[in-house]
């Protein structure tokens, strides 16, 4: 179940390198018009994510939840199991090890977000990844890529850009390999297209 769903978004994010950040279910209308297939649920609670699954769903579109600033999961692994039953999203994006291990454990797929704040942030993350070996890693700011991208192994999972991209150049700027896709909440840069 998890490789069918690492190969779904692999392609997915093959045809279509945007990730839409979604505050709200409000935001989800948006997506289906910019032909996303991937989105991040970032901020809110279990019911909206429950709401945001289903419709997800019918748009057929991959969900992950950011599960350390959503209310009402519990950041352990009987949560994780209640995402991957009862909610029904594709994956989870998390700063902590431990919850990619048990997302994966669920069935779910495991995004491990990276703040790269300093050369010690580059290193512990490095070492964090190598632990948890999470599916895809989520570099933040996305403005830091192109001079850290010297820095990271080849051996690296998926690697996504997010946060700060507010312009279509800065978007071109990061979105070349290895990364396979930029998060953005900005919906004006969700009809983004490659060229």
């Amino acid at each position: 179940m998890r490789r069918e769903r690492l190969s779904r978004l692999k392609a997915g994010l093959a045809e279509k390198p945007i990730i839409a950040g979604l505050k709200g279910k409000n935001d989800a209308p948006h997506t289906v018009e910019a032909g996303i297939k991937v989105c991040f649920y970032l901020t809110g609670d279990i019911f909206e994510l429950r709401e945001l699954a289903a419709l997800c769903k019918e748009q057929d579109q991959m969900l992950f939840a950011h599960v350390d600033l959503i209310g009402g999961i519990a950041k352990d692994a009987p949560g994780m199991e209640v995402l991957a039953s009862e909610i029904g999203i594709d994956g989870v994006l998390t700063t902590k090890g431990y919850l990619v291990t048990a997302a994966q454990k669920a069935g779910l797929l495991g995004i491990q977000r990276l703040f790269m704040l300093d050369s010690e942030a580059l290193r512990t993350g490095l070492r964090m990844i190598h632990s948890s070996q999470p599916d895809a890693v989520e570099i933040l700011p996305a403005l830091v890529l192109p001079s850290v991208r010297e820095r990271l192994p080849e051996r690296f999972p998926p690697m996504i850009a997010g946060g700060l991209v507010e312009t279509r150049s800065e978007l071109e700027q990061i979105i070349k390999p290895p990364v396979l896709a930029v998060s953005t909440s900005r919906v004006e840069l969700w009809n983004y297209e490659r060229v």
